[in-house]
C-alpha cells in the first residue's frame, strides 16, 4: 500500500526505470484550452496605363488589414488539493478574546475556563477560506477539516485568481482564471485595479492578445528598350497592441540624472552624462552615486564609460535610485500605478522597396537581377501579459518573453544569366546574397536589482546566406522532360534560432559568426518527368487499338544534400549531453539522399460536346527507397542510436545498481535501448499515398 491522496499517487509509481518510461494509466498534470481568430480585410486592383516610350505599364495595388485574437488558459491540477489544504484555515491568527465559543469546567474547583474563537486575519486577494464556509454555512472563525470535504463540494471558482497564480497553478489570457471566456473590454491597467463587485477581491483580468497588421503595396511592370522592369513598394505597419516595460533593467521607475542633480546640495553632474541617464547608488542607506546607465552602456560615478557593468558592481548588489519608494516599488501593491512602469508598444512601420529587371544580351541569352526587402512579424517569444509582469521579481518567474520585439528583416539580392543551348535546352546561372537582420535571439539582462539577471529575447541576431546555383533545363522531347540543379551555399550568422544562444549569454551578449544549423553546403536536385499524351500525339503501347497509357505519366524527384552542422558535446547524459567541444556547429551530419515518385493517369468522363470533366488518379510514394536519412544525432557520440551514457562511470553505476537490487539487467538494457530510439533523428520512412482528383 502507498499514499493516495484524493486519487493522487506517489511519484514513486509514476514511471519505470527512474523516469525512462511513464507508467500505464499515468495522468499528466496539464489542462489547456486555447482559441485563435483572424479577421482579414483585403482589396486588390490593377489597370494598364500607356506612357510614351516606356509603353504599357501594368499597375497593381492593394491593401490589407488583419487583426488576430489569441486566447489561452492552462491549469496544473495536481496542486489544487494541496492548495485547498493550506488555504482552508490560513486566516486564523491567534485567539479572539472578544468571542467566547465554549468553556471547560475544572472538576473540584468549580472554575470555568473560556474557550476563545480563533482571531481572523483576512486577506483581500484570497477567498477560498470564505467560499468554503459560505457553502457549509459556517462562520469565519469555525474550523474546517479540509480532508473531510468531498470533491463534489469544490470548484475552481471558490479560489481567487491570486491564490492560483501565486502557486503557478493557472495561466491565462483571453479567459478568466477559472477558464471562462473573458470580457474583451478589459485593458492592460484593469489587471491591477479591477475587483469583484460582490466580494471586493481583485480579479486580475487579462485581455486576449490582439496584434494588428496593416499593409499596402503598389507595383509597376513595364518594358523599356527590350528591358523588362518590375518596380514595387510595400509599406507594412505592425503593432503588438499591448504595453511594454519602459526599462528592461528595472520594472520600477529609476531616477534620472537630470532630476537628481537639480536637487538642492546635489553634486555637479559630469559633463558627458545626459539628463535622461539612470542613476544607481551605493545602497539604500548610502544614496551617493555609484554609476549611471544609458540604455545598456554603463558609466562610473565620475562619468567615465565602463566597458562592462561588472567592472562597477563586481558581483555586488545593484541598487537603482527609485523615484517612488512608497507604492511605486511593489507591483503587487493595490496602489501600484502601472503607467510608471509600462508604455504602449511603438508600432513598427517598414518601407519595403522591390526591384527586378531582365534584358536580353542576345537572341539566346538573358540577364536578370532583383533586390527585395522583406519583413516578418515576430514569429515567437512575444507573448507577455500583465500576469507575467506581476511576478517579475519572483525568482524563476520573471517573464522570459519580450513584448517589445520588432519584425525580423531580410534583404535579398540575386543576379543571374540564362543561356539557350539549343531549341530544347537552356543553362541558367544565378548568385544570391541575403542579409538576415533583427532576428530574434535569447539574451540576458544583467545587473538587475533583486534578481540579479534574467533571460529574455531581443532582436539581436544577424546572418548572411550566400549561394550559387547552376541549373540545366531540358524541355519535353517526345515523352521526357528534365531539370537538374546544383546549389553551393554558405549560411553564417550569430544564431540559428531563437534559443541557440541560450546558456551562452550569462556573462554578456557576445555575437560570433558561425555556420547556421540550416546551412546546406551542397544540394543536388533533379526532376524527371515521363508521360504520354493522348490523341494523335500518343506514341505509347496499344492493346486492341486502345491507347492504354494515354494521359499517363511518371514524375520522379531526386534530391541529395550535404549534412547540416551541429555542435559536439563534451559529456554524455541520459538521452542527451552537455558542454560544447570545439567550434559551435563545427561538426556535420551525414549526407541525405531521397527519391519521391508520383504516377498518375487522367480519365475523361465528359460526354461528347459537354464541358470537360476529368478524373486524375494517382499513386505517390515518398522516400521510395526507404532510406534512413540521419537528421539528428546524440551530440556526444555523433550517433543517432547511442548516447554514450552507459559507457561512462555514471552510466556503469546505474547498471551496477540494477544488478545489486536483483532486478533484470537485460530488461534494463532493452528498455534503455528502446528509449534511445528517437524517431526525430531520421527522416520519415517510405509512405504510400493513393488518391484521386476531379477536374472540371
Amino acid at each position: 500500500s502507498y499514499l493516495a491522496q484524493n486519487g493522487r499517487f506517489s511519484n514513486i509509481y509514476n514511471n519505470l526505470w527512474s523516469g525512462m518510461h511513464a507508467n500505464i494509466n499515468s495522468v499528466y498534470n496539464s489542462v489547456n484550452r486555447n482559441e485563435s481568430d483572424i479577421i482579414t480585410i483585403t482589396a486588390n486592383s490593377s489597370f494598364d496605363l500607356k506612357l510614351g516610350r516606356s509603353g504599357t505599364h501594368n499597375i497593381q495595388f492593394g491593401l490589407l488589414s488583419e487583426q488576430r485574437t489569441q486566447r489561452n488558459w492552462s491549469l496544473a491540477p495536481f496542486g489544487l488539493w494541496d492548495l485547498m489544504t493550506q488555504q482552508t484555515n490560513s486566516h486564523f491568527n491567534g485567539l479572539n478574546p472578544d468571542l467566547v465559543v465554549d468553556s471547560i469546567l475544572i472538576q473540584g474547583l468549580g472554575l470555568y475556563i473560556p474557550q476563545y474563537a480563533p482571531a481572523v486575519k483576512e486577506n483581500e486577494d484570497y477567498r477560498f477560506y470564505k467560499s468554503i464556509r459560505e457553502q457549509l454555512g459556517l462562520e469565519l472563525w469555525e474550523y474546517v477539516n479540509p480532508h473531510e470535504l468531498d470533491p463534489s463540494q469544490l470548484n475552481l471558482s471558490m479560489f481567487s485568481a491570486r491564490e492560483l497564480t501565486d502557486r503557478s497553478l493557472v495561466g491565462y489570457y483571453g479567459y478568466d482564471y477559472a477558464g471562462n471566456r473573458s470580457n474583451d473590454a478589459a485593458t492592460f491597467n484593469d489587471f491591477f485595479t479591477q475587483r469583484d463587485p460582490v466580494t471586493g477581491v481583485r480579479t486580475f483580468p487579462v485581455a486576449p492578445l490582439r496584434p494588428l497588421y496593416q499593409g499596402a503595396y503598389i507595383k509597376d511592370k513595364f518594358t523599356f528598350n527590350k528591358m523588362i522592369f518590375s518596380l514595387g513598394l510595400r509599406v507594412e505597419r505592425f503593432d503588438l497592441n499591448t504595453k511594454v516595460m519602459r526599462d528592461q533593467f528595472s520594472l520600477y521607475e529609476v531616477e534620472t540624472a537630470g532630476n537628481y542633480h537639480s536637487q538642492p546640495n546635489a553634486v555637479e553632474k559630469p559633463a558627458n552624462i545626459g539628463d535622461d541617464y539612470k542613476v544607481y547608488v551605493n545602497s539604500v542607506s548610502d544614496p551617493s552615486i555609484k554609476a549611471y546607465r544609458n540604455g545598456t552602456t554603463w558609466y562610473y560615478a565620475d562619468g567615465t564609460q565602463a566597458n562592462d557593468g561588472n567592472l562597477i558592481f563586481g558581483g555586488g548588489v545593484v541598487t537603482p535610485l527609485l523615484r517612488d519608494t512608497v507604492n511605486g516599488d511593489d507591483i503587487q501593491n493595490p496602489n501600484f500605478n502601472p503607467n510608471t512602469a509600462f508604455e504602449d508598444y511603438e508600432p513598427q512601420v517598414s518601407w519595403l522597396p522591390r526591384l527586378a529587371f531582365s534584358f536580353p544580351i542576345s537572341e539566346d541569352a538573358n540577364f536578370f537581377a532583383h533586390y527585395d526587402i522583406l519583413v516578418q512579424r515576430p514569429p515567437s517569444n512575444w507573448e507577455v501579459t500583465p500576469l507575467n509582469y506581476f511576478y517579475f521579481y519572483v525568482p524563476g518567474r520573471t517573464p522570459g518573453n519580450n513584448a517589445n520585439l520588432r519584425p525580423e528583416r531580410v534583404v535579398d539580392y540575386e543576379v543571374g544569366f540564362q543561356q539557350r543551348l539549343n531549341q530544347n535546352s537552356a543553362l541558367k546561372f544565378s548568385a544570391y546574397y541575403r542579409e538576415l537582420r533583427d532576428m530574434i535571439q535569447s539574451r540576458t539582462i544583467l545587473y538587475v536589482p533583486t534578481i540579479g539577471r534574467y533571460d529574455t529575447y531581443g532582436n539581436e541576431d544577424f546572418g548572411t546566406v550566400k549561394g550559387f546555383t547552376v541549373q540545366y533545363d531540358l524541355r519535353r522531347i517526345q515523352n521526357a522532360e528534365l531539370r537538374l540543379a546544383y546549389t553551393l551555399q554558405f549560411a553564417d550568422g550569430t544564431g540559428s534560432d531563437a534559443n541557440s544562444q541560450r546558456g551562452l549569454t550569462t556573462r554578456g551578449n557576445i555575437r560570433t559568426l558561425y555556420p547556421l544549423s540550416y546551412d546546406e553546403r551542397h544540394n543536388i536536385a533533379a526532376i524527371i518527368d515521363y508521360r504520354f499524351a493522348n490523341g494523335k500525339q500518343y506514341n505509347g503501347p496499344r492493346i486492341g487499338g486502345s491507347d492504354i497509357l494515354a494521359d499517363f505519366g511518371i514524375n520522379m524527384q531526386i534530391n541529395a544534400a550535404s549534412g547540416r552542422p551541429y555542435t559536439a558535446n563534451l559529456r554524455p547524459l541520459r538521452f542527451g549531453s552537455t558542454g560544447a567541444v570545439g567550434a559551435i556547429n563545427g561538426n556535420r551530419l551525414p549526407w541525405r539522399f531521397n527519391v519521391d515518385l508520383r504516377a498518375d493517369k487522367t480519365f475523361n468522363l465528359s460526354a461528347a460536346g459537354k464541358r470537360d470533366l476529368n478524373l486524375n488518379v494517382y499513386l505517390r510514394v515518398s522516400n521510395l527507397l526507404d532510406i534512413r536519412n540521419v537528421v539528428g544525432v546524440y551530440r556526444y557520440t555523433g550517433s543517432p542510436t547511442d548516447d554514450g551514457y552507459l559507457s561512462i562511470p555514471e552510466g556503469q553505476t546505474s547498471v551496477d545498481n540494477v544488478v545489486s537490487q536483483g532486478r533484470s539487467l537485460q530488461a534494463y538494457l532493452d528498455s534503455y535501448s528502446w528509449a534511445m530510439l528517437n524517431p526525430n533523428n531520421y527522416t520519415q520512412p517510405r509512405r504510400i499515398f493513393v488518391g484521386a482528383a476531379l477536374l472540371f
